[in-house]
């Protein structure tokens, strides 16, 4: 609300770009990230080398100027109406294709090998891969009530109620309706309380093999027996020994993927122990104390190994060595996320990811070719 920015839009497809316009100026002493940066940079001498001499807007414009939704529509008029369509393939519609097949399925095949609804993947039989089954099927969770071993209880994170994930979670008047003792609440059945010798209000301990935490009980009879909750998004904040002292669920979950395909999250996959705390550090949670400032001091950096002249050599020689494909990956791939890892993603991986990446990019055959040819060769082995 404070800047200025683009971002993409479409449920499925990715079909449109908005502007986002700033709406009110910057409240107290916030800045967006440009302007911390552009000031950090001329702090350390090398406000140009960060900015080369272009505002934020101009970054902006850049920006949509390298979408495919600039060749119908120039950057002056999609600023002044505020959305600009972006060409995807007739695929790329899913809703559109679903409500044609419905209509008739011979002439409007859906976007599958077979055309029609599949309830048997034979290209992902072909991937033999022992936890992706070609058809859906229940598979046993790495952690789950039916292999956890006495005393574990199955922890789940939902969304919290307060806030929006972790935003808002520094927000004293907020807290005050939902902490115990400071710290987030964790919400246990009657039963599974009064096994542990648990009231409504004290501070428990939730911990595994992963890590452990200080939260605040909740005893409810709203939740099953054997399964706690626990809202995700809290800021951490390490005690004495070595607990988040706050609650950030993520001390306990899982990294574990849900397959060797696919990447979603497995975090209420999740299994942990769960006591009385009596060894909590005094002082409530300390996640939302501001680090200390020290005040102004003068800075002293070297202008040869800061000055311009550097900066422009190592860029250009950091991207003399990138070949075709990993230009068209870096410069046109990465605009509706931030750039990953090549190879956090295997073959498989990559080949899936791309079937919605390469639309959103605007890539013709070639360009396609020259990225796929770079994403496998460095994908995860």
């Amino acid at each position: 609300m404070e800047r200025n920015d683009i971002s993409t839009g479409g449920t499925y497809n990715i079909d449109k770009v908005f502007a986002m316009k700033q709406v009110i100026a910057p409240v107290g002493e916030a800045l967006d990230d440009f302007e911390i940066f552009r000031r950090l940079a001329a702090l350390c001498g090398v406000e140009y080398a960060f900015t080369e001499g272009k505002t934020q807007m101009d970054y902006i414009k850049a920006g949509y100027t390298g979408c495919s939704a600039a060749a119908n529509m120039p950057f002056e008029q999609f600023w002044e109406v505020g959305m600009a369509p972006i060409k995807v393939p007739p695929e790329a519609h899913q809703w559109v294709r679903h409500s044609n097949f419905r209509d008739d399925p011979q002439k409007n095949p859906l976007h599958t090998p077979t055309g029609k609804i599949e309830m048997y993947s034979a290209t992902v039989e072909k991937m033999n891969l022992p936890d992706m089954p070609p058809m859906p099927k229940w598979l046993e969770p790495g952690e789950y009530l039916g292999n956890a071993k006495k005393g574990q209880l199955h922890v789940v994170s939902p969304h919290p109620y307060w806030r929006l994930h972790s935003q808002m979670n520094n927000s004293e008047s907020l807290r005050k309706h939902y902490t115990v003792q400071t710290r987030e609440p964790l919400t246990i059945s009657v039963e599974d309380a009064k096994e542990r010798g648990i009231a409504d209000g004290d501070l428990v301990e939730l911990y595994n093999e992963r890590g452990a935490m200080v939260v605040g009980a909740r005893v409810s009879d709203k939740i099953m027996p054997g399964v706690v909750s626990l809202y995700e998004g809290a800021w951490p904040q390490i005690d004495s020994k070595g607990r988040c002292n706050n609650g950030l669920i993520n001390f306990v979950t899982s990294s574990r993927p849900s397959s060797g395909l696919t990447q979603a999250t497995t975090a209420n996959t999740c299994l942990a122990s769960l006591r009385k705390c009596t060894d909590a550090d005094p002082g409530g949670s300390r996640a939302f104390e501001p680090p200390p400032i020290t005040g102004d001091q003068e800075l002293k950096f070297d202008e040869k190994f800061f000055g311009l002249e550097r900066a422009v050599a190592l860029r250009e020689k950091a991207t003399a060595s990138l070949t075709p494909g990993e230009k068209i990956f870096y410069q046109r791939c990465t605009v509706c996320h931030g750039p990953r890892d090549v190879g956090q993603f295997t073959e498989k991986q990559w080949l899936g990811i791309t079937q919605s990446m390469f639309p959103r990019a605007g890539l013709n055959e070639e360009e396609k070719k020259l990225v796929l040819d770079f994403l496998i060769k460095n994908a995860k082995k």
